[in-house]
């Protein structure tokens, strides 16, 4: 075999894996010594009768020289940009047949179908990888969107939401389609080792959370609680501008916004409706942190826009929540969790870790499976009157975890929230959790805890202050060198192979006076 027909072999590997190899070697041994990668098109067209080929064989054998053409480009490109730009190594090549499910062995070749199919090829600014799938209509306006040049502020007077459009865009970045541009949030690739998906799902998040504790008011007085201090709140005007200036931030970096209001008690914040309703009217997905309240309530806050959920605690089964929380609180809970789901509001149960309710934790999710609709834990952050407590034993933890994980199989009402649970899953050979944030440790990341009087901190379980939004954009924020540290987290995580997922429990360490940035988080069994 000539080194011309052994070059072929390697570049249309997929048309001869269609064809069969006998197939294919008597098509090579046909053509002339001397024929070249770049002449077989025409080779197989003057072939084609001779030996009764596919009729979608021309285009497969086209669409594998582009991509031999791409791999083969010396075209420099940079992984982050000023401004979003298309990757110059992307072709799209307009197809009669359905031939790319073929490279991603989706497709058999009985199963090829003719059809209109906009095939994209290109270089991975990550990886790369050369990658070539069908174009979806996600992704073609994406690249529209770039070719034209058009603001979003035009697209959506041209009718196009922004959601749409960022999302768009954020899918075509996530493929490597479009070099991002500098604001967009993303993961530090030199810490978080992402280069293939899936795992590059976890480096540029979707949405942007704004946990807001409009008010430190409560009704309660739990034993855990991390911060009592009497803030001072904002007025309505106030919020308004941080809801204004949240908007803009999510346009800038290409996430969707989503509200979060908690306190205290947020319904005790004297403007709640009115932010509420403000921050719906901006589009904002929002949800309730609080404590229960009253049906009339609920139905005012359902007429102003369903939340994603709204969100109670119960810390144990009756006699040691109301230990923690107060006097007749768990009956309490178990009624309004009635009057969410008749006001078809959906519900969540947050359950706060410590040693004394560790083994009430899957007795309370099998009470409550018939009353609420999400259930999970969160380990106490021994900060505030949360000191006072103590945490479960490091030696007892990855038993625990073991029966959580068993016990959530295929049933949807318990979330996977501790970053830790992936070490679980990763045992076992499963797809493993997003962790707290959808992106492991989001502090300072896809999420930001405001207080009372507009201090922003990385996470709302430890003091962990980044700057004010009553003085400072939220972009200022978002951009200092300390919410940068934050994002970064400890260096005992790096190589990790569950980084992206997880980042450990930073409030956790702080709480145990450890190194926020230089330890492991005592909890961590990944290697035991």
């Amino acid at each position: 075999m000539s080194s011309a027909h052994s070059q072929i072999n390697t570049v249309f590997a997929v048309s001869q894996r269609v064809l069969g190899t006998n197939q294919w070697d008597k098509i090579i041994e046909s053509l002339s010594a001397g024929t070249e990668p770049s002449k077989l098109y025409d080779a197989i067209i003057a072939a084609a009768d001779k030996f009764s080929l596919p009729p979608f064989l021309p285009q497969l054998i086209s669409l594998e020289w582009q991509k031999y053409q791409v791999a083969a480009s010396q075209t420099s490109m940079v992984p982050v940009a000023e401004n979003l730009q298309l990757n110059p190594t992307l072709i799209l090549i307009e197809l009669d047949w359905k031939l790319s499910g073929l490279f991603e062995n989706t497709v058999q070749i009985k199963q090829v179908e003719p059809g209109q199919e906009t095939a994209a090829i290109w270089r991975d600014p990550l990886s790369q990888k050369v990658r070539l799938k069908a174009a979806n209509k996600e992704s073609l306006l994406a690249l529209k969107f770039l070719e034209e040049g058009s603001g979003i502020a035009t697209a959506i007077e041209a009718g196009t939401d922004f959601e749409t459009i960022a999302g768009a865009i954020r899918q075509a970045v996530k493929q490597g389609m479009i070099i991002p541009h500098r604001l967009m949030l993303r993961r530090d690739l030199n810490i978080f080792d992402c280069k293939t998906p899936p795992d590059t799902e976890f480096i540029y998040p979707d949405s942007f959370t704004l946990q807001w504790h409009i008010t430190n008011a409560c009704d309660l007085h739990c034993k855990h609680c991390y911060d009592r201090d009497n803030r001072p709140t904002l007025t309505l005007k106030q919020c308004e501008l941080i809801l204004d200036d949240l908007k803009q931030f999510c346009h800038d970096r290409f996430v969707t916004g989503h509200v979060c209001l908690t306190g205290g008690n947020p319904l005790l914040y004297p403007h709640f409706f009115e932010l509420y309703a403000a921050a719906a009217g901006h589009g904002f997905e929002t949800s309730i942190l609080g404590n229960p309240t009253t049906k009339e309530n609920l139905q005012r806050i359902a007429d102003i826009h369903k939340p994603r959920y709204f969100q109670v605690s119960l810390e144990g089964l009756e006699e040691q929540n109301d230990f923690i929380r107060g006097k007749g609180f768990f009956k309490k809970v178990l009624t309004f969790l009635d009057l969410l789901r008749e006001t078809k509001i959906r519900s969540a149960v947050m359950l706060t870790l410590t040693k004394d309710n560790i083994n009430q934790v899957l007795p309370l999710a099998d009470l409550l499976s018939a009353y609420a609709d999400i259930f999970a834990f969160n380990r106490l952050s021994p900060v505030g009157e949360g000191a006072n407590l103590l945490l479960p034993s490091e030696q007892a933890y990855p038993d625990f975890l073991e029966a959580y994980v068993k016990a959530s199989e295929g049933n949807p009402f318990f979330r996977r929230k501790d970053n830790l649970i992936s070490t679980i899953l990763d045992r076992q050979g499963q797809e493993l959790s997003r962790g707290c944030t959808g992106y492991g440790c989001g502090a300072a990341f896809n999420f930001i805890a405001v207080l009372p009087d507009g201090e922003a901190h990385a996470c709302r379980k430890f003091p962990s202050p980044i700057g004010n939004l009553t003085t400072q954009s939220l972009a200022q924020v978002y951009d200092t060198p300390v919410a940068a540290s934050y994002r970064r987290g400890s260096a005992a995580c790096d190589g990790c192979r569950l980084r992206h997922v997880c980042g450990s429990c930073l409030a956790v360490l702080y709480g145990l006076g450890k190194n926020i940035y230089k330890e492991r988080d005592p909890y961590c069994f990944i290697n035991k």
